[in-house]
């Protein structure tokens, strides 16, 4: 009767061992696969947010070289055609300033881990002024009678996004915004 106590003690160390190393197994399995996943998210946010960024900085461009020649009021929209989703995440963007420039920034909602970010470059000689949440005042006066409403955030997957430009005076404001009816 020893004996079989002393067997089963042992079976029972082993198998719970045995547990215990697939257990580990798993957890390094997901934790490698988490760490893949997160870094093609990254990548595809990256992309995102450098498309969105070279958007504005076209548009900004646009709107220089055009009111350069021309002297008009409308504001200068380039349809964005974004993702849905990023791997199967909702995403949302917005430009932030720092350090004297602007950047877009997106951001895999409920996960600020998950983000990227991409430097807005324009080269001109009039002021830019690429409008924020800080500002979204003035640009909703600005806008006031189109069809381009500003926003200081945007969610992707969104058909109808716009980043836009507009020139008064001297100065080119621009940002991103949604487009009515669009």
């Amino acid at each position: 009767m020893l004996i079989l106590v002393h067997v089963s003690i042992q079976h029972i160390i082993g198998t719970v061992a045995l547990i215990g190393l697939v257990l580990s197994f798993a957890l390094a399995y997901h934790i490698i696969v988490s760490s893949i996943e997160g870094e093609v998210i990254k990548t595809q946010l990256s992309q995102t947010a450098e498309y969105i960024s070279m958007s504005l900085a076209h548009v900004i461009s646009l709107t220089d070289f055009t009111y350069g020649v021309l002297d008009t009021t409308y504001p200068v929209t380039k349809h964005l055609v974004l993702p849905k989703t990023v791997s199967g995440k909702p995403y949302n963007f917005t430009i932030l300033r720092s350090d004297g420039g602007y950047y877009v920034y997106v951001e895999v909602i409920g996960r600020s881990d998950l983000h990227a970010k991409s430097p807005i470059t324009v080269k001109s000689e009039r002021k830019i002024v690429i409008l924020t949440n800080d500002n979204l005042d003035l640009a909703e006066s600005l806008l006031k009678g189109f069809e381009v409403k500003p926003r200081p955030w945007v969610s992707g997957g969104l058909t109808n996004v716009v980043v836009w430009c507009y020139k008064s005076g001297d100065i080119i404001y621009a940002g991103l915004g949604i487009l009515e009816g669009g």
